[in-house]
């Protein structure tokens, strides 16, 4: 495999890592907002104290899979910039490839920022 083959994969598996982890930060972020939603609608419901319990429970469990997710999206995106610093401007036949890595970093540091 040639070093631009080599390059261009890893380059899609570094940029398919990031693509799916600031989709499932994003996904736990959404499910803890439902979550907390549906705390409060039992608690107004004036719902058993044991169901009210469960929910915080699972939202509890929501909550901690955040922070996470959150530190592996950073170290992927960390990992994928460092990638993208080594192969610069200089390989035209990976050009489409860094201009979406690229953009998938931006991306993630935007929902870093959140």
């Amino acid at each position: 495999m040639s070093d631009t083959a080599a390059l261009k994969r890893q380059l899609q598996i570094k940029t398919g890592v990031v693509k799916r982890l600031t989709a499932e930060s994003a996904s736990y972020v959404q499910e803890a907002e439902e979550q907390q939603r549906r705390v409060d609608k039992f608690v107004a419901e004036g719902r058993d104290e044991w169901d009210v319990k469960k929910q915080r429970e699972v939202l509890e469990d929501c909550r901690k899979m955040i922070p996470d997710c959150r530190k592996r999206l950073e170290k992927a995106t960390e990992d994928l910039e460092v990638l993208l610093e080594g192969i610069g401007n200089e390989d035209a036949a990976l050009e489409e490839e860094v201009k979406t890595a690229q953009s998938f970093c931006d991306k993630a540091r935007q929902s870093l920022k959140a």
